[in-house]
């Protein structure tokens, strides 16, 4: 890329916290003028907003404990056969002669080797992902001078896929965990994490790195309704993940409490109906209270089903990382 207004942050500055948007899964539920989304007689959501406000880094760690603590970790196949290639310029997003962005294309699994060069340059890949995949990214500078910035986004900016970043220090791995909640054509792009959002000049022919992508087992709690957990996510961007089956056709509410336990984290929770491989909805905001770091999502009747409860935090402040969930029967 050789301008800073390259069409990555022009056209997807929802990535960079400065668009929010109502998220709902397709008829399952409604978008109001308020922004809140209304349930179905099958299954929706409360209300729901989809944007990451800004880069955050993203690991998994944990275990289960009886005083009804989580935290979490996913399994990675280290075997699995890696497609490596080196990333090829034009890729920054720049419109081409033919109108169409410049993209490069990246093959899952896989390591992207590349350079942010120029200064403020931003390095993109196309890659196809499918709805219930999980997926582990690392960024691996090849020197010190390089503080890698990584998000995922759906180009389709109507999907149900919210953005997911990581960024690190320089010098540093950042690490992103991704789960996959819809069908899309996605774009991964890499970037010095002084550069976002506003362009400081960062970038040269030192400033190298490796990007790998690889599949990875989600390993979620199983919980029966109603339990309430307390939690803390292992870094700024990490995902703790939950899983129920069904609830006897009653409805039922599973909030994220942040504000409330003096947390640092900006919640984010997704339902993901893992054997119909389709997303609920997702929610960023109860809407209680002026204070958006709270999280709401439930249905009124949900169909019998195996459901994933994805926990993710949208803020960068990592001073306390703790959450209390809910999970509560109307």
């Amino acid at each position: 890329m050789r301008s800073s207004r390259s069409w990555f942050l022009l056209r997807h500055a929802v990535g960079l916290g400065l668009v929010t948007g109502s998220i709902c899964a397709g008829a399952a539920c409604s978008s109001s003028n308020d922004g809140t989304a209304t349930p179905d007689t099958s299954m929706g959501t409360d209300s729901g907003t989809g944007a990451t406000d800004a880069p955050t880094s993203s690991t998994q760690d944990g275990s289960s404990s009886q005083d009804g603590s989580s935290s979490q970790d996913a399994a990675t196949d280290a075997d699995q056969p890696l497609t490596v290639a080196n990333e090829v310029e034009p890729n920054g997003g720049m419109p081409t002669d033919a109108g169409t962005p410049a993209v490069g294309t990246m093959v899952l699994p896989g390591t992207m080797n590349g350079k942010i060069d120029p200064a403020n340059d931003a390095d993109l890949f196309s890659i196809q992902l499918a709805p219930g995949e999980f997926w582990d990214w690392t960024a691996t500078p090849t020197s010190a001078d390089l503080a890698p910035h990584v998000i995922i986004f759906d180009t389709n900016s109507a999907g149900m896929n919210p953005n997911v970043a990581g960024f690190a220090a320089a010098g540093a791995i950042a690490k992103v965990q991704h789960f996959v909640l819809s069908t899309g054509t996605f774009i991964v792009g890499v970037r010095d994490a002084r550069n976002v959002p506003t362009p400081t000049g960062k970038g040269g022919p030192t400033y190298g790195y490796a990007l790998t992508g690889k599949r990875a087992t989600p390993a979620p709690i199983a919980v029966t309704f109603p339990v309430t957990k307390t939690g803390k996510l292992a870094s700024v961007g990490s995902v703790d993940l939950y899983t129920f089956t069904g609830t006897n056709g009653q409805g039922f509410d599973v909030a994220v409490r942040a504000a409330s336990v003096s947390s640092t984290i900006d919640s984010r929770i997704s339902i993901f109906d893992i054997p119909a491989k389709k997303v609920i909805g997702t929610n960023d905001d109860d809407g209680s209270t002026p204070d958006t770091r709270d999280t709401k999502l439930g249905g009124a009747t949900p169909a019998p089903s195996t459901y994933m409860v994805i926990v993710e935090n949208e803020g960068t402040d990592p001073t306390d990382l703790s959450y209390e969930i809910q999970f509560s029967l109307r």
